[in-house]
């Protein structure tokens, strides 16, 4: 296991799912956070470095932000990455040229994605957004939105309508959240998005909603599995979990392959909650992110619920669950290193990497 950077504060990667690296594999993307505990000095730095050497770090931008999920800073592309701010208390991301240090896009303030698919970048708009863009004026509407990563140009895909609309065919019943959607990701020919939604019948997963944009078909899947992610264009990879009337039972939780109406079509891997999947889909890996336990990561072959390596080890609860440090395992692009959040002390992290090649063979 290694560390991205000697800090002593601590390091942050993004959220699972999320790429800290460029397209070409040549530079990674990270975060700096001096205290974790400090609610008032939220500053974070993000940084770029080389990823093979882990040389010629440097800091492109400072932002505000909470521990979970730090910035959630990904690459769009071999120049450029994505990040979010807190900026008077709403939350916003930009798009930057890493090399320039301009500032392409932004502040948006909405709610952003875990990364951009063939030059788009989703994200959905809720009430506490509509008069903060005056930048921005099409976003005047509760709904979800495209960016153009090449033109710059916003397209709405879904609006009020659409989402309530959507949630009251599925037999769910809209709450005052409904239109705060979070985790709104394209698929990756980018022809269709899904988001979590928040439904009245589903106090403790909440929903997961699918739209078509090319037919407007739409699909909801109530009381979801979690930390979802695209595992292809059709169907989606995440964790069932299962609620036991006064917790989320670790033991029968199982990284599995859904279908957007909900439709368990294979198991992938074993005990897991924030996950993710290797490039060829052959293998899967998952943290054990549940009160009590330590959160280790697991990396599975496909199909198989035990793991053919742990890595991590770390159990410092006010850590993970207070100062909100997930794991957020993610696989590298070629699928020979696991990226993860690495807790050492109650009150600081590391970002972590383990090379797994020599366990693929």
């Amino acid at each position: 296991m290694e560390k991205v950077c000697e800090y002593e504060g601590s390091s942050l990667w993004g959220m699972n799912g999320g790429q800290p690296e460029s397209p070409d594999g040549t530079l990674l993307v990270y975060a700096k956070k001096p205290n974790l505990e400090d609610k008032e000095k939220q500053t974070t730095e993000i940084w770029i470095c080389d990823r093979n050497t882990l040389a010629n770090a440097r800091c492109v931008f400072t932002v505000s932000c909470g521990n979970h999920n730090g910035p959630s800073a990904t690459f769009t592309d071999n120049d450029h990455i994505v990040f979010r701010d807190i900026i008077n208390g709403f939350s916003a991301f930009r798009v930057l040229n890493i090399h320039t240090g301009e500032v392409v896009y932004g502040p948006i303030f909405a709610k952003e994605s875990h990364c951009a698919e063939n030059g788009q970048y989703p994200f959905s708009i809720s009430e506490e957004f509509l008069d903060k863009n005056p930048d921005y004026p099409e976003l005047d509407t509760c709904g979800i939105y495209l960016l153009d990563l090449t033109t710059g140009k916003i397209r709405r895909v879904a609006d009020k309508k659409t989402v309530y609309d959507m949630v009251v065919k599925s037999g769910c019943t809209p709450n005052e959240y409904t239109t705060s959607m979070s985790h709104v990701q394209l698929n990756p020919s980018a022809t269709k998005v899904m988001m979590r939604l928040s439904v009245a019948n589903c106090p403790v997963f909440g929903a997961l909603g699918c739209i078509d944009l090319e037919t407007g078909k739409t699909h909801v899947i109530p009381d979801k599995p979690v930390h979802q992610l695209w595992f292809d264009d059709d169907t989606y990879m995440a964790t069932r979990q299962y609620y036991d009337g006064s917790k989320i039972e670790m033991e029968t939780s199982r990284i599995q392959r859904f279908t957007p109406d909900g439709e368990c079509i294979e198991t992938l891997g074993g005990i897991g909650n924030h996950i993710d999947g290797s490039p060829d889909r052959s293998y899967f890996v998952g943290d054990r992110a549940y009160p009590g336990y330590p959160a280790d990561i697991f990396l599975y072959r496909r199909g198989e619920t035990t793991p053919i390596a742990t890595f991590g080890g770390q159990n410092f609860q006010n850590c993970i669950w207070k100062l909100q440090i997930h794991p957020n395992p993610t696989f590298s692009r070629d699928g020979k290193r696991i990226y993860f959040n690495h807790p050492v002390s109650e009150n600081r992290t590391e970002a972590c990497f383990v090379e797994i090649d020599d366990l693929l063979k």
